[in-house]
């Protein structure tokens, strides 16, 4: 846009780019994939490798991990109501932060899932060796392949598939604790926190990664059948059975298997099974487990799948990663692309390391969730209309947080590494690849630009209520045609503040001593009882004796006039650039020709820093010469539908604070040049800002926009801009 300008707030959220998915998902289906997604690996092979870590307090780390997750899930309830499209995750926090997180949520959460469906299918091939001995890592590779077959068929046919396998797994498991119970050995659980404190963090740490079914849910949203009712409830059930369920089920191994024996097996539930139901039932306990850890990772396909067609449907990933599968109506690029990334994982990363790095990003990731819900009720964005509102907002959402964060200091080095890394490739994808195809509109952002309009509203208020500036110096050199010095010394009549303003005149243009201000100009200035005084000089360190008299003197405005032949003045141009960056004052540039009557002023590229310097000048040239106010601001023509009225919104606050009438221009447009010069069209003058970097007078924006316009230009520009901290540029580079 123009070299100041920030456009205003977005009320819509960004549109879709392609394709669409079918509502076919019941509510059981919809919690079958929530819950199946935790049971798998969470209880058939997470145990053992959590008890090395926490000792028997690992009963108690899936609860706490739990804790953790209750947060997220309101969080993620909340909004799937609100947006219930593909995506999940990956769609809230693009919408909340920007698509610079999203992009870094939508790779992390997809990481974290294709870990999970990994995990779990090299537990499942460990506990196909109880029936026979295979090599385990190909053959996991191979329930890969079968998987992605399944899935590329269709997702009705695959949650058919998943309802079965959790009906049975569920049923199986209740058996489990109600047969195991009694054969408990309290002494099992002595001490309780054998590896302290920091044995049970690391350990609710490791096991965050049984949850991750959760993110699951929220991805499918968009083939969810009454979404509003059915997404909050599967979540929040499935949360609550796998909170009840998972610290029975692993009481019942701790207190059955011996401690060494627990540690060191990758099969837990078999090697518990193995000490009191006798060899029929381990059979029975080793097909559950199969069972389980299929419905698992096939529940890792399910969702991991819908966030590359989500992200490409934002044109943050290629395009093809859109499609769908007419008869299936699959994402089937997404399901192949995950595919081979599952395969890849399956085959070289060790166990442990997988479950570690899939907690890892989905702590960051639920860190992310919670903190995006804070972004979207903050900004109070009126399409923003979810169902289901999560209770005691925002002390759950900032636990939440802080726990996550916490858990995700207790990870180890490798993970900590993995999720950095993700971090920063997703940071470089954006920037190389999606930055300048993607919808920048965010709740994040819509805050940061309300808070902005208001903070300008309020500075163009009390510019305006000053009633001009105390001490104007007005320069005159030649090559400034008589008529436009003229209009220099009219606008600053204008600026200053009447009575007690003070108009000095400095001159180096010999030509024109004792021409400029003429007499008239005088009397009319003493008549409004502002004092002028006129100095000549002939010095050749002018732009030094301007700097030294601005400091001296306590001058707030500077006024100076543009040449018209920028190229061939430029020494001129070059002290003009010399004193805009090292005056202390405000300065304004005129620009084109002199000012004849002034019956309409144009203010350009609204929205922007300077506006309170530019509304100022505006208002006041107006209110003395009788004339109104136009705002003129430009949007580019795929600009969500919303941000046309946000923009006018803004100019009627403006507008509020203005003494004169005032109207405004908002447009959408490819051609900013031509746009401006016609939306103009009608002004006497035309005030705009420049630069607040290196003002290069022949090549940069606003210049060229000025030579454009068919009136008199005035370029501002204030020194004063209050410069953001470290912690709001951070912010503001992460969500614009």
């Amino acid at each position: 846009m123009f070299p100041d300008t920030l456009t205003a707030p977005d009320t819509n959220p960004p549109p879709r780019s392609s394709g669409s998915l079918h509502r076919s998902l019941g509510l059981y289906a919809v919690f079958a994939i929530s819950i199946g997604a935790m049971i798998g690996s969470g209880i058939f092979v997470l145990p053992g490798l959590a008890f090395k870590i926490a000792g028997p307090s690992v009963v108690l780390a899936f609860f706490l991990a739990g804790i953790v997750v209750i947060p997220a899930a309101l969080s993620q309830s909340e909004m799937a109501t609100a947006m219930p499209e593909a995506g999940g995750t990956y769609l809230y926090i693009d919408r909340a932060m920007g698509p610079l997180m999203g992009t870094i949520a939508g790779f992390g959460v997809w990481f974290s899932l294709v870990f999970k469906a990994s995990f779990a299918l090299v537990g499942l091939s460990a506990y196909l060796e109880f029936f026979v001995e295979h090599p385990e890592r190909p053959v996991a590779a191979a329930l890969a392949a079968v998987l992605i077959i399944v899935n590329l068929i269709g997702v009705q046919e695959t949650a058919r598939f998943q309802k079965a396998l959790v009906t049975i797994v569920l049923a199986l498991l209740a058996g489990f604790v109600i047969l195991g119970a009694p054969n408990t050995d309290p002494k099992s659980f002595q001490p309780f926190l054998s590896e302290g404190i920091t044995g049970l963090l690391s350990g609710t740490a490791v096991v965050f990664v049984a949850y991750i079914g959760v993110t699951q849910v929220a991805s499918v949203a968009e083939e969810v059948k009454r979404p509003g009712r059915n997404i909050p409830l599967s979540i929040l059930t499935s949360v609550g059975v796998a909170m009840l369920l998972y610290p029975a089920v692993v009481a019942v191994m701790v207190g059955v298997t011996p401690a060494d024996e627990l540690a060191h097996t990758e099969t837990p539930v078999l090697t518990a099974a193995a000490h009191f139901l006798g060899t029929g039932g381990t059979y029975v306990v080793a097909g559950m487990a199969i069972l389980a850890l299929v419905s698992m990772a096939n529940s890792g396909v399910i969702a991991s799948a819908r966030y590359p067609f989500a992200m490409a449907r934002n044109s943050l990933a290629p395009p093809f990663l859109a499609q769908v599968g007419k008869r299936s109506g699959a994402p089937i690029a997404g399901i192949s692309v995950t595919g081979i990334v599952l395969m890849l994982l399956v085959l070289f990363v060790p166990l442990i390391e997988l479950a570690k790095l899939a907690s890892a990003f989905q702590l960051l990731v639920f860190a992310l969730v919670n903190l995006a819900l804070i972004a979207f009720r903050e900004s109070d964005l009126d399409w923003y209309q979810p169902t289901f509102r999560s209770p005691l907002y925002p002390a759950v959402q900032i636990f939440g947080i802080a726990t996550a964060l916490l858990l995700l200091t207790q990870m180890g080095i490798i993970p900590l590494l993995g999720a950095g890394v993700f971090v920063v490739a997703g940071t470089i994808w954006y920037r190389l690849f999606g930055q300048s195809r993607a919808v920048k509109e965010s709740a994040a952002r819509d805050a940061f630009r309300l808070r902005e309009d208001a903070r300008l509203v309020q500075s163009s208020a009390a510019a305006v209520a000053t009633g001009g500036r105390r001490h104007v110096l007005v320069l005159i050199r030649r090559p400034t045609r008589p008529s436009r010095q003229h209009t220099l010394f009219r606008l600053a009549m204008r600026l200053a503040v009447a009575p007690g303003g003070r108009i000095h005149v400095i001159n180096f243009d010999a030509r024109t001593r004792r021409m400029i201000p003429t007499n008239e100009d005088l009397l009319q200035a003493r008549s409004l009882g502002i004092e002028v005084t006129t100095e000549y000089y002939t010095d050749e360190d002018r732009r030094g004796m301007v700097h030294a008299f601005v400091e001296r003197e306590g001058v707030d405005l500077f006024i100076a006039d543009l040449p018209q032949d920028l190229r061939a003045t430029r020494h001129v141009t070059r002290d003009l650039h010399w004193l805009q960056e090292h005056l202390t004052c405000d300065s304004a540039f005129l620009r084109n020709r002199a000012v004849d009557n002034i019956n309409r002023i144009a203010v350009l590229g609204t929205g922007g820093p300077y506006d309170p310097v530019k509304v100022e000048i505006a208002d006041h040239i107006a209110r003395h010469e009788d004339a109104s106010i136009r705002f003129v601001h430009l949007t580019p023509v795929d600009a969500p539908p919303g941000q046309a009225a946000s923009i006018h919104a803004y100019h009627e606050q403006l507008g509020e604070i203005l003494t004169v009438p005032w109207d405004d221009r908002v447009s959408p447009t490819d051609d900013l040049i031509d746009t401006l010069t016609g939306l103009s069209r009608g002004a006497n003058l035309v005030v705009l800002g420049a630069p607040s970097h290196r003002f290069h007078l022949v090549a940069d924006l606003a210049d060229r926009i000025a030579e454009a316009v068919d009136c008199p230009a005035l370029l501002v520009h204030t020194p004063t801009l209050e410069k953001p901290g470290m912690i709001t540029r951070a912010i503001q580079w992460l969500i614009m």
